[in-house]
């Protein structure tokens, strides 16, 4: 049956994956010593924006301008190949089926069989969520998108659905593949998709964060919990 105009939007970290995937990812590149000196550099400091950004201390969309700013000159070649094996491994290690919340997959599967387009929206770089997202099977993926010139990154930033521009990046989606948002669906689990959450018709705190469990029960949202 050919696709409806009703989508269901899933963020990824924290909502579908039980983790951070960029780090998951890092720390492979860097037991495989395929990451580079400047690459592991990196890893304190995206730590550190991570604390920043936990505890609310600065914008998430300046701070991940930050963070992919400071991937040029990385080989993306490489970044995707590397990517590919990161999932591999986890599909032969058992390691991705037990990252991803059952409950949230269900939820996910019951929209496919209501022939709901399904689309993981995520600030990790399509590159890295593209296999994964291959393996759940979903329709589509809205994730930050990098330059590439001449085989490695330019520090160009194309897309970063992120924060209060996710619900913009989402909306012209929207428009371009003719999909209803009123009758779409939305699951996120942190407070700066608040904004998302509110443009779409059928919001649902999925694993919710203090800030967004707060501002869910004060607007009536369905709150999922599928944590201890």
């Amino acid at each position: 049956m050919k696709k409806g105009n009703i989508a269901a939007f899933f963020d990824f970290d924290g909502t579908l994956y039980n983790g951070i995937i960029a780090f998951d990812f890092l720390y492979f590149r860097i037991r495989e010593h395929t990451m580079g000196l400047n690459g592991a550099l990196l890893l304190p400091r995206l730590f550190f924006y991570y604390i920043l950004d936990k505890f609310g201390i600065t914008d998430r969309y300046a701070l991940n301008k930050k963070i992919y700013a400071r991937i040029k000159g990385w080989n993306s070649c490489s970044l995707e190949s590397s990517a590919t094996r990161f999932f591999e491994n986890g599909i032969a290690k058992k390691l991705f089926p037990e990252k991803l919340f059952p409950e949230m997959l269900k939820i996910l599967n019951a929209h496919k069989k209501e022939h709901h387009k399904v689309i993981i929206v995520t600030s990790a770089l399509r590159e890295i969520v593209s296999p994964i997202s291959r393996w759940v099977k979903i329709d589509d993926v809205i994730a930050t998108e990098v330059g590439v010139s001449n085989g490695v990154y330019n520090g160009v930033i194309k897309a970063l659905p992120v924060g209060k521009s996710r619900i913009n990046v989402i909306r012209k989606y929207c428009e371009t593949n003719g999909i209803n948002m009123k009758k779409s669906y939305a699951y996120s689990d942190h407070y700066s998709d608040i904004p998302l959450l509110e443009g779409i018709g059928n919001p649902a705190a999925a694993n919710p964060d203090r800030r967004l469990r707060k501002y869910a029960e004060k607007k009536g949202w369905k709150i999922i919990n599928t944590v201890n």
